[in-house]
């Protein structure tokens, strides 16, 4: 099960990288509040996988892997019942592109980790 979201964490990252701004600018016109809901739920969904994955790997890593899945899902908790996730949305979509691609470099690398452990 890690090995597969390490996979799609790696795929999702190198098209990140290669084209945030079509991201962006996709994400700006197709994120309505129904649509905001389903990708904060698919936050907590993620996170829940994460730390399902790794609950049985060894080492300090997979505990470190497992810590950020939760956190995940308590951010996308919090986001559903919040009213200020349209203002962070739109805060977020400002960011420069250079952001986007460090993020995407971020979640190539935890791919390749949740791989190989």
């Amino acid at each position: 099960m890690a090995k597969v979201l390490g996979i799609a964490w790696i795929v999702l990252g190198v098209l990140w990288f290669l084209k945030p701004e079509a991201l962006r600018s996709r994400l700006k016109r197709k994120m309505s509040r129904a649509l905001r809901f389903t990708v904060y739920g698919f936050l907590f969904f993620f996170g829940a996988m994460i730390v399902a994955s790794v609950v049985k790997i060894p080492g300090i890593l997979a505990k470190v892997i497992g810590l950020l899945g939760i956190i995940l899902a308590i951010k996308g908790v919090v986001l559903m019942m919040s009213k200020a996730s349209e203002k962070l949305w739109e805060w977020w979509l400002d960011r420069p592109l250079m952001l986007f691609r460090v993020q995407a470099l971020i979640m190539v690398i935890f791919g390749m980790l949740m791989v190989v452990v």
